[in-house]
């Protein structure tokens, strides 16, 4: 994901949803949630199977904005790690433990919002 630039949200959304996938999360939602809220357009939602896959892929999502000048304006959850949310504005990123997941219901909660399709970036072994 090097040569990214991020001109709007959904570009963001979709490019972390890419960098989850990429790092084996599970069940990797966006959803566009501007018209029923009013703190954000787009919630990126996945599961993790560990806590040290959580925090992780926290962390390289955090890292990865951070190289296009994108810094989160709060991040609250690492010392749980049992679902970590990542604001970044107009772009809220919702990591779950699949317990936790399962738990909260992100998605139900959020279900007027339609979800954005996206695809997994291209596999870099594709290209050899």
């Amino acid at each position: 994901m090097t040569n990214a630039t991020y001109e709007s949200a959904s570009e963001r959304a979709v490019a972390i949803a890419r960098l989850a996938d990429e790092n084996k999360a599970e069940n990797v939602v966006v959803l566009q949630v501007g018209e029923a809220c009013n703190f954000t357009d787009y919630f990126v939602i996945a599961s993790c199977a560990s806590t040290l896959q959580l925090r992780g892929l926290g962390h390289k999502i955090e890292r990865h904005l951070r190289e296009y000048g994108v810094r989160p304006f709060k991040v609250a959850g690492y010392d749980t790690a049992t679902w970590i949310v990542q604001d970044f504005g107009d772009v809220v990123v919702h990591l779950f433990s699949i317990e936790a997941r399962d738990h909260y219901r992100l998605e139900k909660l959020w279900r007027d919002g339609p979800r954005v399709e996206w695809a997994p970036a291209p596999s870099k072994k594709a290209k050899r």
